[in-house]
């Protein structure tokens, strides 16, 4: 249970670095200004934003003496003051100073006064870095509010769902000398996710990328945030052909358990030191190390996949044998957000009194990821209902008439001051007993492909039925004209060992305990083969024997049979 310090921490997205990882970053950075001639320079003004107790700052002294770098200036800035006094206290030297101020203010009255009119400035001044060594406050665009989140992002030219950290990225680019390096600890989000895509974008567009180490869910933090490291060189107009590396580090999950080519080490930061592919014995943990060169996407809207040329050659084969993706023929929706789980959704509406029980029309059963088996819904049941407060007319979706359906307006009202004070609602001229994202109504009764958000292997299960699905699952409808048997084709296809593949390595979203992400964005991004290929028959038919047959002991033959065809057809060398 996290105590009320713990709680707050998260809320403000203070993480505080693990002193091996500090140390870590500070060599790394210190190589960097060396390996670009920063070091040649007189000076090194260093400044750490958001230094917390001082962590990162102490392990960069440090690792400058042992360099042999001795003109370092020191500079740190956080809000907290008490933090403040703890990190001055852990230096003696007189090029060391600290602030108790607020990074973001101080660098939007510099850089945006227009936007704030005549703001007085803090004191000190902070100067232009050479170096920048972080860890940013990671805050998500739920605990920020999302008014704030839009202005921050208004501000800092970015876009999407804006998180705390992405917005320090770009004020400390402000703050940072052209040719200065900038080594950062951040969510491994970035490198992947479509709302951080204008971020990835900017540091294209700012940076000569020096490397990115995805950590994943090493666990280095108590904190559920799997962190990544961003090293970068701002650009200064002049030309380099610095090489771009990667170093990526997971848990080794394989059935067979160990092997006998494991390396022993003694923790992760040891294998940072001399990072070389392959699998790591670190106690009784076995770990995954993958390094190579970044090979950055032509559009940044596309995740940073970080693959070595093996793996590479294998996606660039899967997908020279496609004939598009997915989402040429389907669409791929998120579920439905009520934002008021305990007013909508029951599975005890049958025991309401009658006159505030809703009308059954309006009660639908509605998916959560635990109803979700491979193939199909579990037990082909759905225990909960939805009290679905929208209709389709003439094909557009309009909330429902209360004055239609007076038993539901009976338990509405009973609830009205929580639905109320969903301000979001109102501000968006929607009706206060609205659904906050209720999707399409028209399209509930078609046949779909339904798979939850998170999970460890690929879940996708059909339904015919006329289900609505929550919002921490997605579901998929063919597009007109394309015959409904593709369906079931899709949903072996995503089942099949070759996407699941195709998925590990390309967008690289996983989180702790080996789960993956199966977002919208990736999904809609599966190598599609032809589907009107002859082969594609007996897909189908093996798909629809896994969906409707209670044959369970013939379900394994069935899926290796489909793994194969599948294989065949995307040209995977690993399975046919």
């Amino acid at each position: 249970m996290l105590t009320t310090s713990q709680n707050m921490r998260k809320l403000l997205g203070v993480h505080f670095t693990p002193p091996g990882l500090a140390h870590a970053l500070s060599r790394r950075i210190l190589d960097a200004c060396f390996e670009t001639g920063l070091s040649n320079k007189g000076k090194l003004r260093v400044l750490d934003p958001a230094c917390g107790d001082g962590e990162l700052l102490v392990a960069f002294a440090q690792a400058a003496r042992e360099t042999g770098l001795d003109k370092v200036e020191i500079f740190g800035a956080d809000t907290n003051k008490e933090m403040i006094k703890r990190a001055a206290a852990r230096f003696s030297a007189k090029n060391v100073s600290f602030a108790s101020m607020d990074f973001l203010e101080y660098v939007e009255n510099q850089h945006f006064p227009s936007l704030f009119g005549s703001v007085a400035l803090q004191t000190p001044t902070i100067p232009k870095a050479d170096v920048i060594i972080a860890n940013p406050p990671y805050v998500r665009t739920q605990h920020l509010g999302a008014e704030k989140a839009q202005e921050l992002a208004k501000i800092y030219g970015l876009s999407g769902r804006v998180d705390l950290y992405q917005v320090f990225m770009v004020a400390m680019t402000y703050q940072l000398a052209p040719g200065g390096i900038l080594g950062v600890i951040l969510s491994n989000r970035f490198l992947t996710t479509k709302d951080a895509a204008s971020l990835r974008s900017y540091l294209e567009r700012e940076y000569d990328i020096l490397e990115i180490i995805d950590l994943g869910d090493t666990k280095l933090f108590e904190a559920a945030v799997l962190p990544a490291v961003f090293l970068g060189r701002k650009k200064d107009g002049s030309k380099h052909n610095f090489d771009s590396k990667f170093v990526r580090i997971y848990e080794y999950r394989e059935t067979d358990g160990s092997s006998s080519d494991e390396m022993d080490a003694s923790s992760i930061y040891e294998v940072l030191d001399n990072p070389t592919e392959g699998i790591y014995a670190i106690g009784p943990q076995l770990y995954n190390v993958a390094c190579g060169h970044l090979s950055l996407p032509v559009d940044s809207k596309e995740p940073w996949a970080m693959l070595t040329r093996d793996e590479m050659k294998w996606v660039n084969q899967i997908e020279s044998n496609s004939a598009g993706v997915l989402k040429d023929i389907a669409d791929v929706r998120v579920g439905i957000k009520t934002t008021a789980d305990n007013v909508f959704i029951r599975s005890d509406w049958n025991e309401l009194p009658h006159d505030s029980r809703p009308e059954g029309e309006l009660l639908y059963p509605v998916v959560f990821p635990d109803d979700v088996s491979r193939w199909r819904l579990s037990n082909g049941e759905v225990k909960k209902q939805v009290l679905y407060t929208h209709k389709a007319v003439d094909g557009e979706r309009v909330a429902i008439d209360l004055g239609d359906y007076p038993k539901a307006a009976r338990y509405l009202e009973a609830h009205k001051e929580q639905l109320e004070g969903r301000k979001y609602v109102l501000k968006a001229r929607r009706n206060w007993y609205e659904i906050w994202v209720p999707q399409q109504p028209s399209l509930w009764p078609m046949p779909k492909v339904v798979f939850p958000d998170i999970s460890e292997e690929p879940r996708f299960a059909y339904s015919a039925d006329n289900v609505i699905v929550n919002g921490n699952c997605y579901w998929i409808t063919l597009k007109p004209g394309v015959d409904e048997d593709v369906l079931f084709f899709i949903m072996a296809l995503a089942n099949s060992a070759t996407i699941s593949k195709y998925h590990e390595l390309r967008f690289q979203n996983r989180l702790y305990s080996g789960r993956k992400r199966y977002l919208s964005q990736y999904v809609e991004r599966y190598p599609l083969p032809d589907y009107r290929a002859p082969e594609v028959a007996r897909v189908v038919e093996l798909a629809k024997s896994l969906v409707y047959s209670e044959q369970i002991e013939a379900t394994v033959g069935y899926e290796y049979e489909i793994n194969q065809i599948i294989a065949e057809m995307l040209g995977d060398p690993d399975i046919m």
